[in-house]
Formats: structure tokens, C-alpha cells, sequence
């Protein structure tokens, strides 16, 4: 499976028209097939099916539905109507009833495999690519006759674009953590070492629809579980965290539990018992720790010592501040607390935690950011990454560095960042009103039929020249990440990039006073 070709796949469905467009990996083989020459066509498609493994983001919520739906027809030829109302069939299909469904080919869903929910917009925001949408992306209506070929030609370049952007992903995703290996050996635990060995494809399909996490569970369950992921994070629970002054920039330790230790703790703990210990120890140990399996007994094992911890700390004044994972931080330590923590953990608990500096730290009530030698390291709204959905401006975190850790204006850091790096200003925009047209002055005009249109992907930057604020009209103010204060005033006025950000030229445009205001108002708010 492995070392199977691969081919990476896109689908879109129209009312009167399908498109599917395949590209063998890092590859110039693409196959082409539509509703217009499908049944001259299939047969191609069919072999690439049978023979290889395929390909996509998100795919097995409806892509691989299509396709195993086309898969009736390998044998005869099938009329184009009767091809479209079963499409329009599955495109109205509640997702939980179609997501059910047995393949009867193998497709790898990267979203699905990777646990990621940036989409594809998202991953072309992040590498910087153009995320222009066509016209037509309201996949609802039926193509008209007169306009057929134009919009056809651009649905197929559409449809492309999608599949160049997936396979980008996935050389990403591969670079950094293939999972292959790891579902391979998972595999051949289920099977008895059989996998590999002439399975019949029915049988090994039956594995092949699961990721990674459910085959774990698999294994030590001998089911499966309903949902996909877990869709719970570690929380707190009901413990209260210290406050911290993040002006006054105290002196925080982080406090982490060891993964070696939890996972001891995790297989000698109930969740196992009557488990079959040689499988346990075949199971990569940080895919168990990171396991829907393990997850809620993990969680309540760390609250348990947060808690505990919490208690042994207050006799010394010590704040526990946050917490995020095994990570623990703490505040209030004096020189003489830190060397007896310090003794207790060399002499005690030397195999259970280990104690690192912080040498910056902040905070506000849903996410941390602290900086220690060796990183700089961010969680929820400051976390950032190629594969993170980027709802998040990265470019405040940027300014919260410099305005509390090395004590700069704001006005000062957002000129700095500027100068260095302007590109990191663009702001991912999917919103669900339309983005409302504006005067030269900032006023909104609710009326104006001049409109960015909702549920369509924008990069935005704050323009001086803009004609459009993204408004919440009922409310009369600003969606969260774009905007404060007053909705008719002269900040927060947005354009859209047109081009990928190599091509942009006009940052003479960019409002930095927007940026400015947007910060202050940011750290007002969050963060004092």
C-alpha cells in the first residue's frame, strides 16, 4: 500500500453536470472525466480506481461516494439524466447516512487521516497561493446552455487547481509525518500478519476506510466507535487557574509530565486490563497517548495531578497559571522554592516531571504564548502553522511579542513587523453575511448591491483605499477578527487579493493605522 501508485482526486457536482479530475502523484499524468464523455472515458477511470490508491481532502464525506456510485456502471454504459438525478440523490443524502457507505476502493482522506479541518482554501492561504473563487462556485445551480462551455472550462481548471493544492498538501504532510507505515503495521496486527499476504480486496477495503485512531481502537475494543474523532480536548475540568499579569511579566516555570511516564501509568491502568499486552506493545506509544481511545482516561489522570499539584503549591504561595497538555505552568517561585522543587523532583519524581524556564510567558483566557531558549510556542488562537485553518491573524501574536516582551509601542511593532514582513497583514475571510459596501469615508452602505459575496474564501488586508467592512448587520458591528468600536468610522476598511501574494505589489494600500487600532483594542480587550 505503501508503495502503491497514487493518484490525487477532486470531484465537483452540478444539478447537469460532474467533473473528476485525477493526477498521478508528483506526476504530469492527469485523467479528465465528466459528465460529456464519461461513458468513452471510464474505462481508464476504472483501472486507476482497481489498481491504485487514491487521493483526497475530505473526500470520503461525498468524493468517494460519487465514485463508488460510478463504479456500477464499469460494465455497461449508463444515460446522462439517470447519471445526474443519482448524483443529485447523493449531494441531498444526510452526510451521517452517505458517510456509512461501504467503498469498494481504497481512498486516503488527508482531513480524515491528519485530523485537519483547514480545507483546501485554507492550506492555499497559508503557502501564500491565490484563493480567488469562481462564480460559479454555488455548485446549486444548473449550468445554462448559453454559458455551458465557458463555465465547464472553468470548473475543470477549478477542479485542478484543487487537486495541485491537495498534492501539495500531502508532500507537506509526508515530509513531516507519514502515517504509512504506521497503518501498515497496524494492518498486519489485525490481520495476524496477513495483510500484506493476498488479502482479498473486499477484506482489506473493511480496514482501509478506518484511519489510524480507529484502528486503534479496533484493536483493543473489537469495534469501532461511532464518531471519527474525539471531539474532546483537554480541559481543566472544574479547576481554577491563577490569574497573571501579563504587563507585569512574572517569572513562569513550566512544569511537564513526562510522556514516558503517562504512558506507563496508561497500559498498567484499567483502560487495559484484560488487554492482550503484546499488542498493546506492537502500538506506536505516541499514537495510544494521542488515541480517541486513551484520550478520556488520560485526561482525567492529568486533571487528578493538576489538582493535587494545585494543593501541594498553595502552602507556598505557588500559582498554578495555565495549563496545556502535560505542560503546567507556575508562577510566584522564589530562588529557595525553586531549589526545593528542584531537589524534590531529582530525588522523587525524577521519572514522573521535568522543569524547563520560561524566559516569556502570556496569556489570555482561551490560549498561552511563551518563548524558552530553545522556541517560541503558541496554543489555540496563537497557534500557527501551514496545516492550521488560519482564523487567526497571525500577524497580532507578532505584535504581542514585541509590545510585552520587549516593551515597544504598539504603533513602534506594527511598523517593524511591517517593514520585515508585510505579507504576514493578510487576513482569511469566510464569513457567513455578505462583506457590506462602504464610502471613501468608511460608512456602511447596507443598501449597495456592490457586495462580497458570503460563503466564498477572501484574503483581506485593511486597505486606505478599500470599499467594503466586514459588518455583522443585526448586530451592527465588526465579526470579531475584523474590526472594533464604531462600524461607520474610517478604520477596518478591507480589499481582496486578487492574485497569489508573490503577485502583489500595492502595499503602499495597507492601513497600517487599521492594524494599529485593531492591536490596541485586541490587548484592552484579551490581555489586561
Amino acid at each position: 500500500m505503501k508503495k502503491s501508485n497514487k493518484y490525487v482526486f477532486d470531484i465537483e457536482v452540478f444539478p447537469n453536470y460532474f467533473c473528476i479530475v485525477l493526477k498521478k502523484l508528483n506526476d504530469s499524468k492527469i485523467l479528465i472525466i465528466d459528465s460529456d464523455n464519461f461513458n468513452r472515458q471510464k474505462k481508464l477511470l476504472y483501472d486507476i480506481i482497481s489498481k491504485n490508491v487514491l487521493i483526497s481532502y475530505a473526500g470520503r464525506g461525498f468524493d468517494d461516494i460519487v465514485i463508488n456510485n460510478l463504479l456500477k456502471y464499469r460494465n455497461s454504459n449508463v444515460n446522462r439524466k439517470k447519471l445526474n438525478s443519482e448524483l443529485k440523490l447523493i449531494r441531498n443524502m444526510p452526510k451521517d447516512e452517505y458517510k456509512n457507505e461501504n467503498h469498494e476502493f481504497y481512498s486516503y482522506d488527508l482531513a480524515y487521516e491528519y485530523n485537519l479541518n483547514l480545507g483546501v482554501k485554507g492550506f492555499e492561504f497559508n503557502c501564500g497561493d491565490n484563493i480567488e473563487e469562481q462564480d460559479f462556485a454555488n455548485f446549486n445551480y444548473v449550468i445554462k446552455k448559453n454559458i455551458y462551455d465557458e463555465i465547464v472550462d472553468k470548473v475543470i481548471d477549478y477542479c485542478m487547481q484543487d487537486v495541485l493544492a491537495t498534492e501539495k498538501m500531502y508532500n507537506l504532510i509526508i515530509s513531516n509525518k507519514s502515517n504509512w507505515d504506521e497503518k501498515e503495521n497496524l494492518l498486519n496486527i489485525i490481520t495476524e500478519g496477513k495483510y500484506s499476504n493476498g488479502m482479498k480486496l473486499k477484506k482489506k477495503i473493511k480496514y482501509l476506510n478506518y484511519n489510524n485512531d480507529k484502528l486503534v481502537t479496533l484493536l483493543l475494543n473489537n469495534e469501532i466507535p461511532v464518531s471519527s474523532q474525539s471531539k474532546s480536548s483537554y480541559s481543566n475540568g472544574s479547576i481554577e487557574l491563577g490569574d497573571y499579569n501579563n504587563q507585569l511579566q512574572s517569572k513562569v516555570y513550566k512544569l511537564s509530565i513526562k510522556k514516558d511516564y503517562l504512558y506507563d501509568w496508561l497500559i498498567n491502568s484499567r483502560a487495559f486490563w484484560g488487554k492482550d499486552k503484546k499488542i498493546i506493545e506492537e502500538i506506536p506509544k505516541e499514537l495510544l497517548l494521542k488515541s480517541t481511545f486513551a484520550k478520556e482516561f488520560l485526561n482525567r489522570y492529568r486533571i487528578n495531578i493538576v489538582r493535587y499539584l494545585k494543593k501541594v503549591f498553595a502552602r507556598e504561595n505557588i500559582e498554578i497559571v495555565a495549563v496545556a497538555g502535560n505542560d503546567i505552568f507556575i508562577t510566584n517561585v522564589n530562588d529557595r522554592i525553586l531549589n526545593k522543587i528542584r531537589k524534590k523532583i531529582n530525588e522523587q519524581y525524577k521519572n514522573i516531571f521535568n522543569l524547563k524556564d520560561i524566559n516569556n510567558f502570556l496569556k489570555n483566557k482561551n490560549s498561552i504564548l511563551y518563548k524558552t531558549n530553545d522556541e517560541t510556542v503558541g496554543t489555540n488562537e496563537y497557534y500557527y502553522n501551514d496545516l492550521v485553518m488560519p482564523k487567526n491573524p497571525a500577524w497580532i501574536a507578532e505584535v504581542l511579542k514585541m509590545y510585552f516582551w520587549e516593551k515597544k509601542d504598539v504603533e513602534t511593532s506594527v511598523k517593524e513587523i511591517f517593514d520585515e514582513n508585510p505579507n504576514i497583514f493578510f487576513m482569511y475571510a469566510s464569513v457567513y453575511e455578505d462583506i457590506y459596501a462602504c464610502d471613501e469615508n468608511g460608512k456602511i452602505l447596507f443598501e449597495s448591491k456592490d457586495v462580497l459575496d458570503k460563503f466564498r474564501k477572501y484574503r483581506l488586508y485593511f486597505s486606505k483605499t478599500g470599499l467594503h467592512k466586514v459588518v455583522i448587520q443585526k448586530q451592527e458591528k465588526y465579526y470579531e477578527k475584523f474590526g472594533f468600536g464604531d462600524i461607520n468610522s474610517n478604520l477596518y476598511k478591507v480589499k481582496k487579493v486578487e492574485t497569489n501574494v508573490e503577485k502583489f505589489k500595492d502595499y503602499e494600500d495597507i492601513d497600517l493605522e487599521s492594524y494599529i487600532d485593531f492591536a490596541k483594542s485586541y490587548i484592552e480587550k484579551n490581555l489586561i
